[in-house]
């Protein structure tokens, strides 16, 4: 939010990490069926782990709790079926991509990172605004306004 995004800036902090907002926009290339659950989440709903290894071993990193649980249910692989590079390629459970648009398969058992902020998140808006709203709102906050 904003007021986070300010609260780090008066702290001395140049720059701040976002990116689980970005995944729910517009521009974002991220699978529906990911943004939605994005949007159902809260801050509890995530989980660090290193589950999503294949590919990025001993790596920490922030997943929707669902995620694992719909991974480790399956019995087969492949999880699911993506395009990268150009190339369609089956990915294993616990594989690193999150899914794209193009994504088939079990969609819900992929890697769907999201930072404990995926609280804040409620709707899907274009970058253009999430920037302007994070950056005006900060730079207000630190203006005293």
């Amino acid at each position: 939010t904003a007021r986070e995004l300010a609260a780090v800036l008066a702290c001395g902090a140049s720059a701040a990490r976002i990116g689980t907002r970005f995944v729910a926009s517009h521009e974002s290339d991220a699978h529906p069926s990911y943004v939605a659950a994005l949007l159902a989440a809260n801050a509890e709903d995530t989980v660090l782990t290193e589950a999503y290894s294949v590919g990025w071993p001993n790596a920490p990193h922030r997943v929707l709790r669902s995620a694992i649980d719909a991974a480790t249910a399956l019995t087969s692989d492949p999880a699911a079926t993506m395009r990268i590079l150009g190339r369609t390629v089956a990915l294993p459970r616990f594989a690193v991509p999150p899914p794209t648009r193009d994504a088939t398969g079990h969609v819900e058992a992929m890697a769907l990172y999201a930072g404990e902020s995926v609280a804040n998140i409620d709707s899907v808006r274009s970058v253009d605004e999430i920037v302007s709203e994070l950056c005006g709102g900060a730079e207000r906050l630190l203006r005293g306004d």
